[in-house]
This record gives C-alpha cells, structure tokens and sequence, in this order.
C-alpha cells in the first residue's frame, strides 16, 4: 500500500514539474487545452484532470475528444484496412 502511495505521489510530482517547465519555456499559463492534453498524455483521467484545472468531467471528455478530431471536425483516425 505504502508503495502504491509513494507511486501516486510521484506521478503528481512528474506533472506539476511538467506544467512548471510548460509555464517557463515561455508562456505564463498554457491554455487550458494544452493543460488538458498534457494531464491526459500522463495518465490521468478525465474526472482527476477536471479537479485540477476546475472544470467538469464532461467538459474535459469534450477536449479530449476534440483533440482527435482535424479541423474538419472528423476523426483523424482512419478504419482498420484503408490505407491513406
């Protein structure tokens, strides 16, 4: 248990350096997108994400899902045997 505790705390730790080094190279407070992405690409899900940035859990499950999408508003993704 105290293990699993140590891991967490450490992974908490990863992201706010992140955020932090995000903050310095330039920017003063990444848009919340950009903060929405990174929390996700380190592991976090969408209700622990909102918690942090103060926004609903829909409304980051929303962000997430456009972020998949191009500007044309379809998946970016394409279907198991088309080749581009």
């Amino acid at each position: 248990m105290a293990n699993e505790d140590t891991h967490r705390i450490e992974q908490k730790l990863d992201i706010l350096i992140h955020l932090q080094l995000l903050a310095v190279a330039g920017r003063e407070s990444p848009a919340v997108a950009e903060r929405i992405a990174v929390l996700s690409d380190m592991g976090l899900a969408p209700a622990e994400i909102g918690r942090i940035i103060g926004k609903p859990a829909n409304y980051v499950s929303a962000a997430l899902g456009k972020r998949g999408r191009g500007s044309n508003g379809k998946s970016l993704k394409r279907k198991a045997g088309k080749q581009a």
